[in-house]
């Protein structure tokens, strides 16, 4: 038997969606102490890792105790994080790009003041320092590359988006992951 979705999605968000190991997103729910060794599907035997780190780490008995550390500190540190940016009275950033990623799936028109709105509040969080790059929510990352330059939040969701190959500039970008009006990719 398998981890139940609902076991997968509680490791996940533990974890911020990143592995405990390389701190990469896009996470797979490793058993610590595989079912054929009599691990139970259960989440103290629950470990978010990427395809790679599984792959590479999670195989190796020598390596549970230590993924199970890494787990259990990755935990703490995620905790803390969302527990200050709670305390300062913010939003986690990551539940405002699930609900643009949501609105998204629902094909549901975010308008301007929404945009507005999201910007002014991305910008407080920086200036409060709750995330920043040298941060660990590392899957928000200021790019040039190219022609562009955007943060990128999430996979098709980018703030401060500026193209100088047809000068476009958008203060959210949601749904592409290229300039919208010549097609330059966000690399």
């Amino acid at each position: 038997m398998a981890f139940s979705e609902a076991i997968k999605l509680e490791v996940k968000r533990k974890a911020a969606f990143q592995c405990c190991r390389c701190k990469e997103i896009g996470v797979e729910v490793h058993h610590i102490v595989p079912e054929e060794d009599g691990g139970p599907d259960e989440i103290d035997n629950a470990a978010p890792l990427c395809p790679s780190c599984h792959e590479n780490f999670g195989g190796n008995p020598d390596k549970r105790k230590e993924i199970r550390q890494m787990r259990d500190w990755w935990y703490d540190v995620i905790a803390e994080q969302y527990k200050q940016a709670k305390l300062q009275n913010y939003e986690p950033i990551n539940e405002k790009i699930e609900a643009l990623q949501k609105a998204l799936q629902n094909q549901q028109k975010i308008t301007d003041r929404q945009q507005q709105e999201f910007m002014i509040e991305l910008d407080n969080l920086k200036t409060k320092n709750t995330i920043s790059q040298s941060d660990s929510f590392s899957q928000i990352k200021t790019k040039t590359t190219g022609y562009i330059s955007a943060t990128t939040l999430s996979d098709r969701v980018h703030a401060n988006f500026h193209c100088r190959k047809c000068n476009t500039q958008i203060g959210l970008l949601v749904g592409i992951n290229t300039c919208p009006n010549c097609g330059e990719p966000i690399n």
